[in-house]
This record gives C-alpha cells, sequence and structure tokens, in this order.
C-alpha cells in the first residue's frame, strides 16, 4: 500500500526566508543609496565644472579687452566728464561697468559713477559720428572690436557743488563688465 501513503510535503522552514529577505533588503538599500551618493556627484562635479568654465572664459574675455583713450574732457561749468575710447583689443561687446576718478593724491574724487542714477551717471556710449547731429547709442552700451566711442559722467565734483580745480591732474579708473581695468590721466 505504498500508493495510498500520503504524498510527502516539504517542510517549511520560516528561518530560511528571513536571510533571504535580509539579504535582498539590503541590496535594495545599498541600491537606492548608492544612486542618491551618484546623483549628488554628478550634480556637484557638473555644477562646479559650468562655474570653472564660466570663470575661464570670463577670464578669457577680461585679458582680450582693452580699451585706449582718446581723450578725456571735463567742462567745469557743467561738471561734465567726456571720456573718447577706442575697442582696441580682441574682445567683442566690450561694457563700460563703472568709472573711478581719484585726484593726485590718489583720494577718490566724488562717488563712483556707474548705472545712471539721477547725482551720478554713466550715459550710453555713443559712436564717434561727425556727420550726425544726434547719433544713435550703441545697442546694449557694447563697444565692438575698432569701433570708437565716446560717453559723459554727468555732476563730476571734488565735493558738494565743487568743480574739479583746473589744471589738476587727475586719473580715470574705467572697469568693464568683465573685471578688466583701463587706467588714463587727464588735466581737468
Amino acid at each position: 500500500m505504498l500508493w495510498l501513503r500520503k504524498p510527502k510535503i516539504w517542510p517549511r522552514d520560516r528561518r530560511a526566508v528571513s536571510p533571504i529577505f535580509a539579504t535582498v533588503l539590503l541590496a535594495v538599500i545599498i541600491l537606492i543609496f548608492g544612486s542618491i551618493v551618484y546623483y549628488y556627484a554628478t550634480n556637484l562635479t557638473t555644477t562646479t565644472t559650468n562655474g570653472y568654465v564660466s570663470s575661464v572664459s570670463s577670464s578669457q574675455a577680461a585679458i582680450s579687452e582693452r580699451i585706449g583713450f582718446e581723450n578725456v574732457y571735463y567742462n567745469g561749468t557743467s561738471r561734465t566728464l567726456t571720456v573718447y575710447i577706442i575697442n582696441s583689443g580682441n574682445e567683442n561687446n566690450v561694457q563700460i561697468y563703472s568709472v573711478f576718478i581719484y585726484d593726485v593724491n590718489h583720494n577718490i574724487v566724488g562717488s563712483p559713477y556707474s548705472g545712471t542714477s539721477e547725482i551720478s551717471a554713466l550715459y550710453p556710449i555713443v559712436p564717434i559720428n561727425g556727420g550726425t547731429p544726434a547719433p544713435t547709442p550703441y545697442t546694449g552700451n557694447e563697444l565692438n572690436i575698432g569701433q570708437e566711442a565716446y560717453f559723459n559722467v554727468y555732476n563730476v565734483q571734488s565735493g558738494p557743488g565743487v568743480s574739479l580745480t583746473h589744471g589738476s591732474i587727475y586719473t580715470l579708473d574705467l572697469i568693464t563688465q568683465n573685471g578688466s581695468t583701463f587706467v588714463y590721466e587727464f588735466t581737468a
């Protein structure tokens, strides 16, 4: 009566499920944390690389910038400084960011001139064009290679309501958007 016997069922050992489940769970946890670390590291290196590339290209642009001063004229009556420049470098789209004026003792005269505030302002870069009475300013105040232009700095004064001293030597520091500095001495 062998055939009447109950078939043998494999005994379930619940202890064997626990190590397998623990191994799978540990593998999933490692994969999740590994993915997070990989994502963070990739994001960090991409951000750092992009910042470095941007910094290098900005430095390269600053090195390629060359501004030549053709003339600087100060009108003591209107307290207006007119600066004539030329882009003699290898970089297009050179923008003037700010202007500092120093006296002979290297004390700053007035305040740094930048933007278009009412008190002291840098006004648009205008092409030197003898045939037109009111030339159109360059778009975006950008000076391309070989272009000549001028801009005015209004309300330049050594003290409240005091014009620059006639015959005195002053130093003009012109700073571009990329951080290049160009220096020129002029007589008021």
